[in-house]
């Protein structure tokens, strides 16, 4: 009997369209996971950069820009009398190390991370041209909204969401004269083309890929190569440079 109630109580629940709508849902999340986490990471940039005063702080979110046959999708951009900060929002997760001249941050000490203060200087390259307007009225902040902690070694601003405004504050001298006019230059030049928008998204991951294969087999902490080796409790991972270098990590 036991067994029959459970078969009906299963059939019963398999019928729920809401089991369906959970299980849905459920495999979305997973399979856009990463788009969903930066994606929730810009909406909290965005909502704190809201609350800066809108007659001094015009914000235009979600900028595409070509230059150079290249095309620069940006986060943020808040044109004011006091500078154009170029933000840059990296949901980030565990532990993060780094310094501003660094190719590569680290994450969790073995996993490897595109250095988003380079990143961010290419969009700053990329306004500098098409606003033609030269870089000292320009701040780039990289912004992290996430709880994950972060070591990095920078003069540029690499802030938490939490000190994201009064970093955008701190800036008092007047070095715009005509604000409202870049910020509408910038939404005339803004790309809001679809399959454009969708070509840089699949260039960026082929990108992101190929940075991934060719550093996976390199050292975490010095950039020697990683090989296999054998220990007293088996075979593991280490540093072509030791003794110089003690990096390992399980097979």
């Amino acid at each position: 009997m036991k067994e029959l109630a459970n078969a009906i109580t299963v059939k019963l629940f398999l019928k729920n369209p809401f089991y369906w709508l959970f299980i849905i849902s459920g495999l979305i999340a997973f399979i856009f996971r990463k788009k969903i986490i930066g994606k929730a990471g810009e909406y909290w940039v965005k909502k704190e950069i809201k609350k800066l005063p809108c007659d001094k702080y015009m914000i235009i979110n979600d900028v595409m820009i070509e230059s150079d046959n290249n095309t620069h999708q940006i986060d943020h951009i808040i044109v004011s009398p006091y500078g154009i900060f170029v933000i840059e929002t990296k949901q980030y997760n565990g532990y993060i190390t780094g310094s501003e001249y660094d190719k590569k941050w680290i994450q969790n000490r073995k996993y490897y991370l595109n250095n988003p203060i380079h990143q961010n200087y290419g969009h700053v390259k990329c306004l500098e041209e098409v606003l033609n307007l030269t870089e000292d009225k320009f701040i780039p902040i990289v912004c992290i909204p996430s709880r994950a902690k972060v070591n990095v070694k920078a003069k540029s601003h690499v802030v938490r969401i939490n000190n994201l405004n009064d970093t955008i504050l701190f800036y008092t001298d007047f070095i715009i004269d005509n604000p409202k006019e870049i910020a509408s230059k910038i939404n005339k030049l803004n790309i809001k083309n679809i399959t454009t928008r969708r070509n840089h998204v699949k260039k960026t991951k082929e990108f992101v890929k190929k940075a991934e294969n060719e550093n996976k087999n390199k050292c975490p902490k010095c950039g020697g190569n990683l090989i296999e080796k054998s220990g007293r409790y088996g075979k593991f991972i280490g540093c072509s440079n030791y003794p110089k270098c003690k990096y390992t990590r399980q097979i």
